[in-house]
């Protein structure tokens, strides 16, 4: 059966009792992990490119620290987080993206961890991240395949023999439409026998759970979604959150026979998730890479690190 990873996000507000809420939906619809993000606001960086209202990304620098302070967790609710999915029997993962959120990640307790998109080429995040965590899941999305053999060279190099690595092919486009999908870059992922996956970034509005389902009949070990028990309306990623319900339907599609979950998704209607251009990001994934890498960075003895730099003692 495929693991499900509901990603929190932003959908808890910031608010414990909607973390609480969602940790027990999580795991009574049958999710393998709960997960949130180590997204600090004092972390954010402010790049003069994002706080001009002509550019390609307007992303000024005051409105969005605004909004990420109303959503962050202190460190006792992230260690709260950790002990509250093991009372309930769920795996808590958290997605790690800075130099000092790893070390907050180990306080707190957390033994499996997320590397999003912008960091899979991030090899310092990577290499402190491995001395403590069991599991590492990466998404590979807006990566050029070159940066993705680097990863994985490093990683047989350098993982311990009982550390689970998984990749997963993702789409940084948000909502991803499904002529986007390109679901056969997941199988390329194979090559490097790594457990592979899929995060979903398509709106269930639009496209329902056809994404994740096709995903899942050409092999994801993995399916990482974006959760909510809220309305879709009620936070920023609500419009590409699935519910308790849908979480349901995508398990139990996994755990029929690959002949019944052809029959039941009929492809010859979604071709388009097949196509292949290029294994390359998209102009699009490139301009989200523009703002997402380099979103955050640590301060670190009188200097500010991002993920992918080593930091100088």
């Amino acid at each position: 059966m495929t693991k499900i990873i509901a990603e929190f996000c932003q959908n808890h507000l910031g608010n414990r009792e909607i973390l609480k809420n969602m940790i027990l939906a999580a795991k009574s619809s049958g999710a393998t992990y709960a997960k949130i993000q180590g997204l600090y606001s004092w972390e954010l960086t402010k790049r003069i490119e994002f706080e001009n209202p002509s550019s390609q990304i307007y992303r000024p620098f005051k409105k969005e620290f605004d909004r990420l302070k109303l959503l962050d967790l202190s460190f006792e609710t992230e260690v709260w987080f950790v002990e509250e999915c093991k009372r309930n029997s769920i795996i808590p993962m958290i997605t790690v993206f800075s130099h000092n959120g790893i070390g907050r990640a180990l306080d707190a307790g957390f033994k499996h961890i997320k590397i999003a998109s912008y960091d899979c080429a991030s090899i310092p995040l990577i290499k402190q991240i491995l001395k403590f965590a069991s599991e590492v899941v990466i998404s590979t999305g807006a990566t050029y395949w070159s940066e993705i053999e680097a990863t994985a060279n490093f990683l047989r190099e350098n993982k311990a023999d009982d550390q689970e690595i998984t990749f997963l092919h993702a789409t940084t486009i948000y909502p991803t439409n499904l002529e986007e999908v390109a679901l056969l870059k997941m199988s390329l992922l194979k090559t490097f026998g790594f457990n592979i996956g899929y995060s979903d970034h398509t709106s269930l509005k639009d496209s329902g759970l056809i994404a994740s389902k096709a995903a899942i009949l050409l092999g994801a070990q993995y399916i990482e979604r974006h959760f909510t028990v809220l309305d879709a309306s009620d936070t920023k990623d609500g419009p590409i959150s699935i519910g308790p319900l849908d979480l349901v339907e995508l398990i139990e599609f996994s755990k029929h026979s690959k002949s019944v979950q052809l029959q039941q998704l009929d492809l010859s209607r979604y071709s388009q998730m097949f196509h292949l251009s290029s294994i390359e990001p998209s102009d699009q994934e490139l301009l989200n890479r523009s703002y997402y890498r380099g979103r955050v960075a640590s301060a670190i003895n009188g200097k500010d690190y991002f993920a992918w730099q080593e930091i100088q003692n």
